[in-house]
């Protein structure tokens, strides 16, 4: 029976037809065809262990409630959930999926103080809310109601957290429960374990399951005008891109043939594409086992859980990586159990590679870096690097015919087999999400070859082998008074690859001499770099003179040594908190040196009474303009 029904949905697969369907139950029709994987453990919470049969039970429950209030897809609800790491929130998502209403997923951070949320009920006309109660305090719920009579939110619910396991500590236990325990007597609080008791029979009201139904809406990181930039995707997106995944996490550890169960942690909050398709959604698909922790990476405690929970698949990013370099209380933590462990969400050095293989090596960990590259819009396609690869690239593109590149020259669009050459990336999948919510266009497809692609916004090379190697960011530029585009995104990436730089980032500094904008570099050195100086202006030589890859206008006029660069909350370059607060450090002023139009050496000043007037060399053609001429004559 199980045999013929595993034949079935392959066949169902092959053709796509199972993509043709609501989440929840392409889940449930990929994992129920065998009685075996029913019982396998499908979630691991803290203390808590959930089988597939147990979880999909739990949907069903969460659905009753949904239901009996008319949180449905005939109500035309949205409903945003603001939740941990946790078993709830997943519950609330999938049994939300069955009703058909639509689910917009926030993020602890935006309930932070000024956080964004109410904005982001606003702008995404959020009908619902769903909280972990551990966001919430009792001062903060006259607010929260406020904003649901003036925005008409029809039901706020919250569910309890219940927090425990390694990355937890008795101070977060206790606060926990005293929090929840005033929340439920602060008069207006609704907690979903009391409607679970309310509606345990209520007849379940089933959305559509029409494939092009808005499913899920997951942010970025980044902003977009003040919030988070949604991206909105349909059941059928979703179900693809599990689909893309295949046996999802075994291919990639080599063991297709094995039914051994995976055990995958989420470093990140369910309001990423990332963790809540790529991961959780895939993982169910392949029934495999989801480890949950919280508050994930943000907790300093969170790398525990990877020993604690013998985790075999581990997402991360660099950022991640790094703060856990120099966490000095790593000793007794253990990567051994891991079999995969990814690195993506931004481009890696490979002098930073190194650096990672030795960290992880020396935590028992002897396996690959798996690295990619790809797009959250896009859902599906990336560039891949082979494994055990050190090569200074993003990657393969995987299939060939989703990835365009726009020449720098000729603003043509090539293929990877149209030779090398230096282009902005562009990409398309079969799993894009939508560029338009509630009429509002979101960002604009540029059609190709009668495709819809989307701009990455990254300037890469394309290399001989057909690889792609990362030449930095096409709207990380700045452009001054005079409309001189200076591309900081090129120059970050070139200094950045230079061996004993830590950090660097270009931001816009205000040069009061000439009113107006130009470059200024910060750079972290390596902790062990004796003469970080001598190091930058190598850098810079090796960049704008031997490499001779970057258009010479773009030189900074001045670097700075600083001990740190600060980062959002999401490990991304605050470039606005450096501009505002001029991190302190080091500056040396960038001098070039020409014969005629051509540089030939690049020369660098310290500057010990680098002020907030100046920053450094103007830019060539600039010099001129200054209102500050008797400034530099008195202080000369």
């Amino acid at each position: 029976m199980s045999e013929d029904r595993l034949k079935q949905i392959n066949k169902r697969i092959e053709d796509g037809s199972i993509n043709e369907q609501s989440i929840y139950s392409y889940l449930i029709e990929k994992v129920s065809w065998n009685p075996e994987l029913l019982l396998r453990t499908a979630i691991i919470d803290c203390t808590r262990k959930y089988t597939y049969k147990q979880m999909f039970a739990e949907w069903e429950r969460y659905a009753r409630v949904f239901s009996a209030l008319d949180i449905t897809e005939e109500n035309a609800s949205r409903v945003g959930i603001a939740g941990t790491i946790s078993a709830e929130p997943l519950f609330a998502f999938y049994g939300l999926n069955m009703t058909g209403a639509s689910v917009s997923m926030l993020s602890y951070p935006d309930f932070l103080p000024h956080g964004q949320w109410k904005t982001m009920v606003e702008k995404e006309k959020i009908t619902d809310l769903i909280l972990s109660d551990i966001m919430i305090s009792p001062e903060m719920w006259p607010e929260i109601e406020a904003v649901k009579d003036e925005m008409g939110v029809r039901n706020i619910i919250l569910l309890h957290s219940k927090l425990g396991g390694p990355c937890v500590g008795p101070a977060e236990l206790t606060y926990n429960e005293v929090n929840y325990h005033r929340l439920k007597r602060t008069p207006g609080t609704v907690f979903m374990e009391d409607l679970l008791k309310s509606y345990p029979l209520n007849p379940i009201k089933y959305g559509t399951g029409n494939p092009d139904h808005l499913a899920i809406i997951t942010h970025t990181s980044g902003t977009t005008k003040g919030t988070r930039k949604p991206l909105p995707y349909t059941e059928k997106s979703v179900n693809i891109t599990s689909s893309n995944f295949g046996m999802g996490f075994h291919v990639m550890g080599g063991d297709t043939k094995s039914i051994e169960q995976y055990r995958l942690i989420p470093s990140f909050d369910f309001s990423s594409y990332l963790c809540m398709c790529g991961v959780v959604n895939s993982t169910f698909a392949a029934a495999d086992c989801i480890v949950l922790t919280f508050f994930g990476f943000m907790h300093p405690k969170f790398v525990r859980a990877v020993d604690y929970y013998k985790i075999n698949v581990l997402f991360t990013s660099g950022f991640m990586v790094d703060n856990w370099i120099r966490q000095p209380d790593l000793k007794n933590n253990a990567f051994s159990s891991l079999r995969i462990f990814s690195c993506g969400g931004s481009y890696l050095p490979v002098d930073k590679l190194k650096k990672y293989y030795k960290f992880l090596r020396k935590h028992g960990y002897y396996g690959n870096i798996a690295r990619g590259y790809g797009m959250s819009e896009t859902g599906g396609a990336q560039l891949s690097v082979p494994e055990g690869s050190m090569e200074d690239i993003l990657g393969f593109p995987k299939p060939k015919e989703n990835f365009r590149f726009k020449d720098v020259d000729d603003n043509k669009f090539y293929t990877v087999d149209d030779g090398v050459r230096t282009g902005v990336m562009y990409i398309a999948s079969d799993s894009l999400c939508m560029n338009v919510l509630d009429g509002v266009e979101l960002f604009k497809y540029t059609v190709i070859d009668g495709r819809n692609f989307l701009c990455s916004n990254d300037l890469v090379r394309v290399n001989e082998n057909g690889s792609v190697s990362y030449a930095g960011r096409a709207d990380r530029f700045f452009v001054n008074n005079d409309g001189v585009h200076f591309d900081a995104g090129i120059v970050e990436i070139a200094i950045s690859k230079f061996k004993g730089v830590e950090m660097s980032a270009i931001v816009p500094v205000l040069d009061k001499r000439i009113h107006d904008t130009v470059p200024v570099l910060y750079i972290v050195p390596e902790k062990n770099c004796r003469n970080a100086a001598g190091m930058v202006r190598k850098a810079l030589m090796h960049a704008f003179i031997e490499e001779d890859l970057i258009k010479k206008s773009v030189l900074p006029t001045q670097f700075i040594l600083v001990d740190d660069i600060p980062c959002n909350a999401n490990g991304k370059i605050d470039i606005y908190r450096i501009t505002r607060e001029r991190l302190k450090g080091d500056a040396y002023d960038i001098v070039p040196v020409r014969d005629g139009d051509k540089l030939i050496d690049i020369e660098t000043k310290h500057d010990p009474k680098a002020i907030s007037i100046t920053a450094g060399t103007l830019p060539e053609g600039m010099e001129g303009r200054s209102a500050f001429n008797l400034y530099e004559l008195f202080n000369g």
